[in-house]
């Protein structure tokens, strides 16, 4: 399987004379403002120099209006710091994401990719399980493979080899395992599953970069442990 990193891209429209498709300037709040802001001086200064000396504007009102577009001009530069932030962060993201390429990665749930007909998962069991069964679904469901898997408390790990319960090789792909544990009594276990897979690919396509193994889509907040080997 050949590893890929896929990412959006954008394409702007060009007419035959070479140009952008739009020509309409992108608008800058901070820009408007202080045309706004100009011109309202503009007409304030006008104001007080024509008005009337017995009756004149109201400075509460001027006060209350230069208070106000200031109150703007303050919330217009905070908004362009959040964006810079989340710039920077959404950077720090994708490299992150970038550094899983090509690495086994363990995550807790119950779906798992198949990838050249291997596949690990790790069952955690709080006490002895007397009895217990690893079943794996495939993608629309249906059960294709059981396995006794009781054991002692503590964390043991199974690899699967892809083969159905007749023993037909099965395709790669997204599967999904559920554990059923008991102990002596008959009382259910305490179980924790996980599962395992090759980072393949990055996609970044997307708000945030998720982790692509096969055809199985992961974020990277789902990751718990980077395994070693290969």
């Amino acid at each position: 399987m050949t590893d890929a990193v896929s990412g959006s891209s954008n394409t702007n429209n060009v007419n035959p004379s070479g140009s952008s498709g739009s020509n309409t300037p992108a608008s800058n709040p901070l820009s408007d403002l202080t045309n706004n802001y100009t011109t309202f001086l503009t007409l304030l200064t006008t104001q007080l120099k024509n008005q009337d000396p017995t009756s004149p504007m109201d400075t509460n009102q001027m006060t209350q209006q230069l208070v106000q577009m200031s109150s703007v001009e303050q919330q217009i530069e905070a908004n362009n710091q959040l964006k810079a932030i989340q710039s920077t962060l959404a950077g720090g993201q994708s490299s992150q994401a970038l550094n899983y390429l090509g690495k086994y990665v363990e995550m807790q749930g119950d779906q798992f990719p198949l990838q050249n007909s291997t596949a690990n998962v790790s069952v955690t069991y709080g006490s002895t399980a007397a009895s217990a069964t690893m079943s794996v679904y495939d993608s629309t469901g249906a059960l294709v493979s059981t396995t006794d898997v009781s054991g002692a408390a503590g964390t043991h790990n199974y690899s699967w080899d892809g083969k159905d319960s007749s023993g037909k090789v099965l395709p790669d792909g997204t599967y999904s395992v559920k554990v059923t544990a008991t102990d002596s009594s008959g009382k259910a276990v305490n179980t924790t599953v996980k599962v395992a897979g090759k980072v393949t690919g990055v996609d970044m396509s997307g708000a945030t970069p998720t982790l692509q193994m096969g055809d199985m889509t992961v974020n990277m907040s789902d990751v718990t442990t980077v395994l070693a080997g290969a």
